[in-house]
């Protein structure tokens, strides 16, 4: 145990400094992090307060930077564990990495600590500029309440991201999984409008896209004052996403590699 979380200080370290070294991008995530705020508070005061939204308290601003921040933390899941996998074989370190006795837990835990990091530091600035400046402010005991659902949004995506990967390791360019899981997400979470508004058959499918329950959930607790035996039955929905799914993602991400050691291509890019 102490060997694995060492390689995990070591990855998580090595990330860090990659991460934070390229300070330009830094700053231009966050200075987007304000215009995402802006440009979504003029749209809020065009379109006032729906109706369909009224339940939950706060107008369309709220109603929208709190999907926004569930689906950002959906799209880390989707692809810290492929961009990681794509830069190592572009480094070409990726065949070391993976020879090497370290556990995919470890893999896979060090390669989400620093995107997770830093999306929590957008969710800050976004709560603190877009809802706290501008906005109508949202209860601190409601974000606390819903930083759990946002771990779990997190997870319920990760085993696309982990398909990716495996994908990148067998064909090395190419990503098909990502793009389109997060325009799907985009359209059928009800992160941007309310679900209501959907037609009755996409409304449906919307109910197998996990970041629908993590939206809903966060938004009960941010806005509507609920208590987390409220939302016990999402919990359990995105408990289930995870427990069915990500065992799957992970023995397809290791036959992904089985095959490309066998073929001699796991080295290359």
């Amino acid at each position: 145990m102490r060997s694995d979380l060492r390689r995990f200080g070591a990855i998580t370290r090595k990330e860090l400094i990659t991460f934070t070294s390229y300070r330009v991008n830094m700053v231009m995530r966050v200075l987007n992090v304000w215009y995402f705020a802006l440009s979504f508070y003029f749209i809020s005061e065009f379109v006032g307060e729906p109706e369909s939204i009224r339940t939950l308290g706060g107008g369309y601003f709220e109603f929208v930077l709190v999907g926004s921040i569930v689906t950002s933390f959906a799209v880390v899941g989707m692809s810290a564990f492929a961009g990681q996998i794509s830069e190592e074989q572009n480094e070409g370190t990726l065949e070391a990495i993976l020879t090497t006795p370290t556990p995919m837990w470890t893999i896979l835990a060090a390669s989400y600590t620093v995107p997770m990091i830093f999306v929590t530091v957008e969710t800050l600035v976004l709560v603190v500029i877009g809802l706290g400046v501008i906005g109508s402010g949202v209860p601190v005991g409601g974000l606390l309440l819903a930083a759990p659902l946002l771990l779990l949004t997190t997870l319920s995506f990760a085993p696309f991201g982990i398909l990716s990967a495996a994908f990148i390791v067998l064909v090395k360019r190419g990503d098909p999984f990502s793009g389109p899981v997060r325009q799907v997400t985009l359209l059928l979470s009800g992160a941007l409008y309310p679900l209501s508004v959907l037609p009755d058959w996409l409304e449906a499918i919307s109910k197998v896209v996990p970041a629908t329950y993590g939206v809903r959930a966060t938004r009960d607790l941010v806005q509507a004052d609920a208590g987390l035996t409220d939302v016990l039955g999402e919990v359990g929905i995105l408990l289930g996403f995870i427990v069915v799914s990500m065992p799957l993602a992970i023995a397809g991400f290791r036959r992904a590699v089985t095959v490309a050691r066998r073929a001699g291509t796991l080295g290359t890019y």
